[in-house]
């Protein structure tokens, strides 16, 4: 008989490299043991939506925004969800009474007849993010009041005394669950500085994107791909560049980084990422975007000299093909963890909301790359297959846990 596994937060149709890559990671992982799964899923949308009724606008633009007054007046909300960890209890009965909201009563009925329930927890466990507050709650409630065995599995966790309700939601939660598994040792440090007693709880394992292979074949057609070329991708803080244009910090660095490598491609999939289109023609550069997958992102950066990139995900395809990396701060931590990993190759991430006074810095760091050559992309090729090895053993303790390991 196959085993009924429910994920939470499936990244096929978002409109983003990194989940799409750590999703079939995942999906790889658990099945690697098992092949015979009977896979049910709950995405990405499903898991940052608010109301049963998002109308939209100018080709996908949420009309409301969260929070919106008149969005809380008209429509009934997808998920009632507690504000608190006190609430998890009262809440629970709501959903078990069918009073949950129109995702709650899917999210029961999918999870009643699975034999697991797990959290694809990429880009959530951040201040007060809705889709983290719905795995946390989802996973404590298939535990605590269906029975079901509950994973956290590939995520980063950044706990803040900003905006603190998540905290006690991830105390509550993990204590509980039979699998709370991060995938970078700051985020490991952050939960156990914030609660001691969890630590032997969390387990680590590397980002489910090690997971995937590589197609050989993807991106041959690129224009680009005969010259020598470093990447750009930015991160999710602002930069200066949409207000000041040529004179922006962002042209400035490319420019300077162009007197080391003559070429630039900047990936950009994202809606906020798109800017990059203008930066590009600013700088006489070429630009990838969201028509091409991440295993024609994994090709580019293959040839890459080095990428300049705030985005997590990025940085692992880099990493996974030899490509050095000039990491940038992002809205969490998470690129800090990644950059432990690659201690003595990878830099300390340099600020993207300040690149006048870091540019002469980061040059330098492109220039030492060079420098090294072959040797500093062994380097990475070897230390990400490490990685990859260490990420596929998250498949062994899934399946202990559900007693067929």
């Amino acid at each position: 008989m196959a085993t009924k596994i429910l994920t939470l937060n499936h990244g096929g149709r978002c409109q983003n490299w990194g989940l799409q890559a750590c999703t079939d990671g995942l999906l790889h992982i658990i099945g690697k043991e098992a092949p015979d799964i009977d896979f049910m899923h709950l995405d990405h949308a499903y898991m940052h939506r608010r109301y049963s009724v998002e109308p939209r606008i100018f080709g996908g633009k949420k009309l409301f925004a969260y929070g919106s007054r008149v969005a809380k007046a008209l429509f009934p909300v997808f998920h009632v969800l507690p504000r608190v960890a006190d609430e998890f209890e009262y809440t629970a009965d709501l959903w078990l009474r069918g009073k949950g909201g129109q995702g709650a009563k899917e999210f029961v009925e999918k999870a009643r007849v699975a034999d697991a329930v797990i959290f694809n927890a990429e880009g959530t466990t951040y201040r007060n993010n809705i889709a983290a507050v719905k795995g946390l709650f989802m996973l404590w409630f298939a535990k605590t009041r269906l029975g079901k065995k509950s994973m956290f599995a590939n995520g980063s966790v950044t706990l803040t005394r900003v905006d603190a309700i998540l905290p006690a939601m991830v105390r509550k939660t993990f204590r509980v669950i039979d699998l709370a598994a991060v995938r970078e040792p700051v985020s490991f440090g952050n939960i156990v500085d914030y609660y001691p007693e969890l630590e032997d709880k969390i387990v680590m394992f590397p980002d489910a994107a090690y997971a995937v292979g590589i197609d050989e074949n993807a991106g041959d057609d690129l224009e680009f791909l005969g010259q020598d070329f470093f990447a750009f991708s930015r991160s999710m803080l602002p930069m200066d560049f949409e207000k000041t244009r040529e004179s922006s910090a962002l042209v400035h660095i490319l420019q300077e980084l162009k007197k080391t490598v003559s070429n630039v491609v900047l990936l950009g999939k994202d809606k906020e990422d798109q800017i990059l289109k203008d930066a590009a023609k600013l700088t006489g550069s070429f630009f990838v975007g969201p028509s091409h997958s991440y295993q024609t992102i994994l090709h580019i950066l293959k040839r890459a000299k080095f990428i300049l990139s705030g985005r997590y995900h990025n940085a692992i395809f880099a990493t996974k093909v030899g490509c050095p990396v000039i990491p940038m701060h992002s809205s969490s931590h998470k690129i800090y963890g990644l950059a432990s990993f690659f201690k003595g190759s990878m830099p300390k991430p340099v600020d993207p909301t300040d690149l006048w006074n870091e540019a002469e810095g980061v040059v330098q760091q492109a220039r030492a790359i060079l420098d090294q050559g072959e040797s500093l992309r062994d380097a990475y090729r070897e230390r990400a297959a490490g990685l990859r090895e260490e990420a596929l053993g998250l498949s062994g303790r899934i399946w202990t846990i559900l007693g067929k390991g």
